[in-house]
């Protein structure tokens, strides 16, 4: 939607713009707010034209994925889909995706009750009727979310470059509070685009995993906004449409995390950061070059 914004100089002018997509609810300073999040990826609505979203985003307990693979799973056989969700306590703990700054403070994560997210996007979640804070256009669909691409408040994950059967990383930009810490990152990627996070893949030489980073440990800084690029890791031979999932946490995600998300931690929840979900695409790889994945795999697996 655009709106038509008059203003007058020396004589009135009518421009047509772009109104902000998102906007952070609880305004800044996010260091001193207790928080919850959770996700945004498409449950109980779907995520690509006739294909149903099961990923674990609402509180609710969802549909069951399915699990199909070519070399061992490394998450557990799925069942109904749980949610994720972390908790933060406020200063000095906080921390999560984004680096957005005004005279109050920093900011760039909502405080929710349940995951944004729906199609066609009507402002209003499918989970627990909550609103949402913006539209993100995309496979020809308009979703519900938390946050969109380059939202200017929300947003800390950078849109990646997704190549078929080629290895890609992910950046993402990250506001610490307090003192320096470890934290686990975790992303996964559809790669066969049946709604959930629980498969393998082939690509020559090698598999290709919609858990695709597991666990890696990366040390914040003191107070700050920091860039990080994720671990290497392969995407499948499928062009096309795809969901991201992309968390940060004190805690290392439990095995069923691609499908159950937190709830078989203590609580059902993790501490500290944020998960964000958006659509993404992944382009078909052009070129004779032969693939290095099988000498690099050994690294990252």
């Amino acid at each position: 939607m655009r709106l038509l914004v008059c203003v007058v100089l020396a004589a009135t002018t009518c421009l047509l713009v772009q109104p902000a997509v998102a906007t952070d609810v609880d305004g800044p300073n996010d260091c001193v707010h207790q928080l919850h999040d959770f996700g945004d990826a498409p449950e109980f609505v779907p995520a690509y034209p006739a294909v149903p979203g099961r990923f674990p985003t609402c509180i609710a307990p969802g549909p069951v994925g399915t699990q199909t693979f070519v070399c061992p799973p490394i998450s557990t056989p799925p069942g109904p889909t749980g949610y994720v969700h972390h908790i933060q306590f406020g200063m000095p703990s906080n921390y999560w995706l984004g680096c957005y700054f005004n005279a109050i403070g920093p900011y760039g994560i909502d405080n929710e009750i349940d995951g944004k997210t729906n199609t066609p996007a009507v402002g209003i979640s499918a989970c627990g009727g909550i609103p949402t804070d913006c539209i993100e256009a995309a496979f020809g669909m308009t979703f519900d979310q938390d946050e969109c691409f380059g939202d200017g408040s929300d947003a800390g994950v950078r849109r990646p470059t997704l190549i078929a059967c080629r290895p890609s990383a992910v950046t993402m930009d990250v506001f610490n509070c307090g003192q320096p810490r470890q934290v686990f990152l975790n992303i996964c990627l559809d790669l066969n685009r049946d709604g959930d996070w629980n498969d393998n893949v082939a690509c020559p030489g090698a598999c290709a995993y919609e858990w695709a980073v597991v666990n890696a440990p990366f040390t914040l800084p003191a107070a700050g906004c920091l860039t990080l690029t994720s671990p290497l890791f392969l995407v499948g031979p499928q062009a096309g449409p795809s969901w991201m999932r992309v968390s940060i946490s004190d805690d290392p995600m439990p095995v069923d995390y691609p499908w159950n998300g937190t709830v078989s931690l203590p609580g059902s929840a993790t501490h500290g950061g944020e998960t964000e979900d958006y659509p993404v695409f992944i382009d078909e790889h052009i070129g004779t070059a032969p693939s290095t994945w099988g000498n690099m795999k050994t690294l990252y697996r």
